[in-house]
């Protein structure tokens, strides 16, 4: 059929048309329940034995309360007892439920019934039949001979028949027996004893099983099972079957108490077959991952955190890839932090250690064993003055101690800074001086020799000032607003000589207008840059007063130098550059069109040789062409100064293209898509093709990826495929959350 255009029409096409049942209204049992809510008999005929209190209703008889109706042609109310009597066909009807049947006791004062031969319509897709109901109110439903369905009445695609099913819903949890699940006719499925939640709360029990293909696994399949231990501990095991690798065991732990809480996850495989054939000869094929996060309150305000990310291998992420473990395929990180702040003072002591995935002969991290800081900022001092202290001790170690050229040892550092912050509402002044002072005891190896000992000691000053100006103006008869803002920033450091000093955490700062009005060109502290410099840029941006949206910024800056710079990290490719009196210009903007098109360019440009020294463009444009469709597509470049035959030449380091859509392809099919190719290598990176058939009350869907683990790895291909039956679960691989994964803003086109 043609695909409607309405996102309402599709939306009720798509969840089986209108409810069959009303809503439930909040509060509705209540009032219900109120004693001083009446109860209305209706009928052709209506007597009254007045010695046994007893009602006799015949001819399209109703007994009515609030939205309950019962209707019959014949019923007996017993008024003493409050209990409702049907001898024969009925209709019962309230907020978020129609129910028939042949015969029916309902008890109105006990919120009890009893009803044979019992058909049911629950709010908003649930239906069925069962030989007997019986009800306890909100608390117990029990069925026997049942079959249940969320497909529309008459369309039933699939059935699940139980001989028996408790309905607890003060547990919230459903309990069948001899349970079996027919699709399209076909059992598929038996089972002799099943619990299932039946609201949003947490139950033990089998979950949906996953399954799919790969080149790297084969076959695999997941049967996983939940544990609810305790309301605030929870335990789920994974057992998945690789068929060209083995058993792998998964469990995730969770824990959450008032001072303390957590997930620790564990992966094992005993015997990885594919891996042992890789490496012939290797005794242990055994392969793992932990990963441990912790959290906790101690007295006095304390807080601590332990992070562990710990794999048997060097090749286990890219074989294992794992919501659980690792975002980094170069390190993983495990750190154990504690710290406290009491009013203006704050301290943290840190233990970080990294276990290295890259190549071997690539350096090891340094790992911070252990570090302590302490930061003291208090309220405004007197005359409006601002003060801030800020020290640490570290020791930097290697697995294997001192290396030649890479020593450890711990780094003392203390900067106090005063500064006059002036703030109003057209401009701001603001200067401020501090002082960084560095001590390094060392531990070396093998050549270069240097001191066990050194030390430096640099102040620092700077004067940060900008003012505002803005204007408005219209673009037809949209208002907006126009910001003027000129900023100009001195920075004084004096040259200190550090070419002896190690260098453990210390990079240069990235290439951006942000970066120029830092007091260190340097991230860390184990080089703190000679300077004598001002920084002069500008920045605008248009408002749209309407709804508060920013649609452009732009920003332009550079440094000048008024003496040469002499600090370096040593091997320094831009080294050559310090002794120049101005920077290259810098450049950025962010435009946002409508039609959700955003653009981003970041420029670089060097006045010394008259041409261009870097850039960076992103085009970001989301489309939503009907309801439930959307197509991303977006173009990044990265380009970069390199040396070429002692020339600087700029070089193109990273050209993507993407694109993921996914859209309605009539009232039931769906397709979804991703496409990720590399232009500087020539290389497609992923393609993920998708379809998904959805008849209201099931779907199936199929998808097939063809993706690169790394730059230098072959493609792989994997197949996935779930089927989902609403109402009831998922079966087959997560292809959903996948979607998500791969197609910005997927979940807003799900209905």
């Amino acid at each position: 059929p043609e695909l409607p255009r309405d996102p309402q029409l599709l939306r009720r096409e798509q969840l089986c048309g209108p409810p069959l049942a009303p809503a439930p209204q909040p509060g509705q049992r209540a009032r219900r329940d109120d004693p001083g809510t009446p109860l209305v008999l209706l009928a052709e005929r209506i007597s009254f034995n007045a010695l046994q209190a007893l009602y006799e209703l015949r001819g399209d008889a109703e007994l009515r309360r609030l939205d309950q109706r019962l209707r019959a042609e014949a019923l007996r109310l017993d008024d003493q007892a409050g209990v409702a009597t049907v001898p024969g066909r009925f209709r019962y009807t309230e907020a978020g439920l129609h129910l028939w049947g042949e015969a029916g006791r309902f008890d109105l004062e006990g919120d009890r019934m009893a009803v044979e031969a019992a058909e049911f319509r629950l709010y908003p897709y649930r239906h069925g039949r069962a030989r007997r109901l019986t009800g306890e109110g909100e608390r117990v439903t029990r069925l026997e001979g049942l079959r249940y369905s969320t497909c529309p009445p008459g369309r039933e695609a699939w059935w699940l028949r139980a001989s028996a099913l408790e309905l607890d819903h003060e547990a919230g949890v459903g309990r069948a027996r001899h349970a079996r699940l027919e699709i399209a006719g076909v059992p598929w499925l038996y089972t002799p004893y099943l619990q299932f939640p039946i609201d949003d709360r947490a139950h033990s029990g089998l979950l949906p099983p996953s399954f799919g293909e790969s080149e790297r696994h084969g076959s695999h399949l997941t049967v996983p099972v939940y544990l609810r231990l305790a309301p605030n501990y929870d335990l789920t095991l994974a057992p998945t079957y690789y068929s060209r690798r083995g058993l792998q065991a998964n469990a995730e732990l969770r824990y959450l108490e008032r001072p303390l809480s957590g997930e620790l996850a564990v992966e094992y495989l005993p015997d990885d077959a594919a891996y042992a054939g890789q490496r012939p000869g290797e005794a242990d094929t055994a392969r793992w991952g932990v990963n441990w996060r912790h959290r906790g309150d101690l007295p006095a305000a304390i807080d601590y955190r332990i992070e562990l990310e710990r794999v048997s291998d060097p090749a286990y992420l890219d074989d294992f890839s794992s919501d659980r473990l690792g975002s980094s395929t170069r390190e993983l990180e495990s750190r154990a932090l504690v710290d406290q702040s009491i009013g203006s003072h704050a301290w943290q002591a840190e233990l970080q250690h990294w276990q290295n995935l890259r190549p071997a002969g690539q350096a090891e991290p340094y790992r911070r064993w252990p570090a302590l800081t302490y930061q003291h900022d208090p309220a405004e001092l007197p005359g409006g003055l601002a003060y801030r202290l800020e020290g640490e001790a570290v020791r930097f170690a290697l697995p294997g101690g001192a290396e030649a050229g890479r020593p450890t040892g711990r780094r003392y550092h203390l900067n106090p800074r005063l500064s006059w912050p002036v703030r109003e509402q057209a401009f701001f002044l603001e200067p401020a001086v501090s002082l960084h002072h560095t001590r390094y005891e060392l531990e070396r190896a093998g050549a270069p020799a240097g001191p066990a000992e050194a030390s430096r000691t640099v102040p620092i000053a700077s004067v940060d000032a900008g003012i505002f100006l803005e204007r408005p103006f219209s673009l037809g008869s949209r208002p907006f607003l126009q910001t003027l803002e000129p900023r100009i920033f001195y920075l004084y450091a004096p040259y200190r000589e550090q070419s002896g000093l190690p260098v453990f955490d210390t990079t240069e700062r990235g290439n951006t207008v942000a970066q120029l009005f830092q007091e260190n060109r340097f991230s860390g502290i184990d080089r703190i840059g000679d300077a004598n410099q001002i920084t002069t840029a500008v920045t605008t941006r248009v408002l749209d007063i309407t709804d508060g949206t920013q649609p452009l910024r732009a920003s332009l800056g550079q440094v000048h130098y008024l003496e040469d710079r002499r600090v370096t990290l040593g091997g320094d490719p831009d080294a050559e550059r310090l002794t120049e009196a101005r920077s290259d210009l810098f450049a950025d903007a962010e435009l946002r069109l409508p039609g959700n098109l955003r653009l981003r360019a970041e420029y670089r440009y060097d006045p010394d040789r008259g041409a261009r020294a870097g850039s960076r463009y992103t085009a970001d444009w989301q489309y939503r062409p009907g309801p439930a469709s959307l197509v991303n597509l977006a173009y990044r470049v990265r380009e970069e100064t390199a040396s070429a035959g002692g020339e600087p030449v700029v070089q193109r380091t990273q050209e993507l293209i993407e694109a993921s859509a996914a859209a309605p392809l009539s009232t039931h099919w769906r397709a979804v898509g991703h496409w990720a190719y590399s232009r500087l290598e020539r290389k497609h990176l992923e393609v993920v093709a998708g379809v998904e058939y959805r008849r209201c009350c099931w779907a199936v869907r199929g998808t097939a990826r063809r993706f690169r683990s790394d730059f230098g790895e072959p493609l792989e291909n994997a197949f996935m495929i779930e089927l989902e039956l609403s109402g009831l679960g998922r079966f087959g691989q997560g292809t959903t959350e996948f979607f998500q994964d791969v197609v910005p803003s997927y979940g807003e086109t799900v209905f």
